[in-house]
């Protein structure tokens, strides 16, 4: 069984997770790269935890050497009820005062910028699934996702996973 790294106490003050965080800035991954990773039960690290100028930084997150886990992420998680399927998982009680609810309203939130700091070229399958099926569910909704910066540049297409297979239930 892993043993994680504690999670920080609460969310940091550029917490992707935080209502109030920046619009557009995750870095280099996708809204949709960071649902996948916590579809996964990946831990994901505090950003202001991590040294991202030693070149092993991902090597000792992933051994959990070094680090802490984000707590905006776990609050994340428990707004959405979603419990972690490993054992040992860290977990931290809900919040939807402070940090988003679900994953439509943190995908739009990131998605709705003027600006993003990450390429969804670049993105793993994972992700480009993640956003396919985050964007479906928001359309049968009634709550579509209008990814400005795609639009114009033309990479919506592009980047688009074809999933015509996968059912999508709509609201009652």
């Amino acid at each position: 069984m892993t043993t994680y790294r504690p999670p920080t106490k609460q969310p940091c003050s550029d917490c992707p997770f935080r209502r109030a965080a920046m619009p557009g800035w995750l870095g280099a991954g996708s809204p949709e790269s960071f649902i996948d990773c916590m579809n996964r039960d990946e831990p994901l690290p505090c950003h202001q935890t991590i040294d991202y100028d030693d070149p092993d930084w991902l090597e000792k997150w992933s051994a959990q050497e070094s680090g802490s886990m984000c707590a905006g992420a776990l609050i994340f998680m428990a707004n959405k009820m979603q419990r972690p399927r490993t054992r040992g998982f860290p977990t931290l009680p809900p919040d939807k005062v402070a940090v988003f609810s679900n994953t439509v309203e943190f995908v739009r939130y990131h998605r709705e910028a003027g600006t993003h700091s990450w390429d969804d070229d670049a993105q793993n399958e994972g992700a480009k699934l993640q956003r396919e099926l985050v964007r479906r569910g928001a359309e049968a909704t009634g709550q579509p996702i209008v990814d400005h910066l795609s639009r114009v540049s033309g990479r919506t297409a592009k980047t688009r996973v074809p999933l015509q297979n996968i059912p999508i239930r709509k609201k009652r």
